[in-house]
């Protein structure tokens, strides 16, 4: 079966259970926090993906792990999974339920990418140019990519505006070589 397909399905189920149980916030954080260890962490993803441990070592690591930091909700979610053995798909799930909590929540994620960290003024006006586009709430996330010479580069969703110095000179050669000197006359 499809990584992302498994992830979804689990995905909207722990969304649905959330929203019946009024947990939305608490659910979006525990998700974000079990993503981010999930990430930092390669042995416990490796830990977990392995077949040989057996369920009751991954129970008991998981409940040592995530007990303090998770809520109920979510840490049993975990424990269910891990007894469906679907365990490797965890950081995919909960990548999947903050995707589904960000929608649901009206909240854009907006991917700016620049030579430097943009000062507090280019932030507002990114975020201004944003919410009047999408009518969404922006979560603009910063990244600095020093190849770029110069400008910057905008991605959300499945869209981009690239607004760089190197996108400019494209387009100018791309202009350029359309031209015909040649002069027909003689």
């Amino acid at each position: 079966m499809n990584v992302t397909l498994v992830a979804e399905r689990y995905a909207n189920a722990l969304f649905e259970l959330a929203i019946e149980k009024n947990a939305i916030e608490r659910v979006f954080g525990d998700a974000r926090i079990v993503l981010d260890i999930c990430n930092q962490n390669r042995d416990l993803q490796l830990f977990l993906k392995s077949p040989v441990i057996h369920s009751d070592k991954k129970l008991n690591v998981t409940r040592e792990v995530f007990g303090k930091s998770v809520g109920e909700l979510m840490l049993t979610f975990m424990l269910v999974l891990i007894r469906k053995r679907r365990e490797r798909y965890i950081p995919e799930i909960a990548q999947q339920v903050i995707e589904k909590i960000k929608e649901y929540k009206n909240i854009l994620t907006v991917n700016f990418t620049a030579p430097v960290k943009p000062d507090a003024d280019t932030r507002k006006k990114v975020i201004e140019m944003m919410n009047h586009y999408s009518k969404a709430n922006i979560d603009l996330v910063e990244e600095i990519d020093e190849a770029l010479i110069g400008g910057f580069v905008l991605s959300w969703k499945d869209k981009q505006f690239d607004a760089s110095i190197g996108r400019q000179f494209d387009r100018l050669k791309r202009g350029l070589a359309r031209i015909n000197l040649y002069v027909k006359g003689y």
